[in-house]
């Protein structure tokens, strides 16, 4: 049949692609979080956008 020379190759990619979107990577997961109102942050702000506290927490979840 068409196409089945392919298929081996084609389920290492997907394979490939399905772990890395899906297990983490050594670092594991950061979450930055303000202490004074909870507001989830992004890695590249210095103040909390909801109350404007510096205060920010770093969780790291392996």
């Amino acid at each position: 049949m068409r196409g089945q020379e392919n298929e081996p190759a084609m389920r290492s990619m997907l394979r490939s692609a399905l772990e890395a979107a899906l297990l983490p990577g050594d670092d594991g997961t950061v979450i930055e979080e303000c202490r004074r109102c909870g507001t989830t942050l992004e890695s590249t702000l210095t103040n909390c956008p909801s109350c404007g506290c510096r205060d920010i927490a770093e969780y790291r979840i392996q």
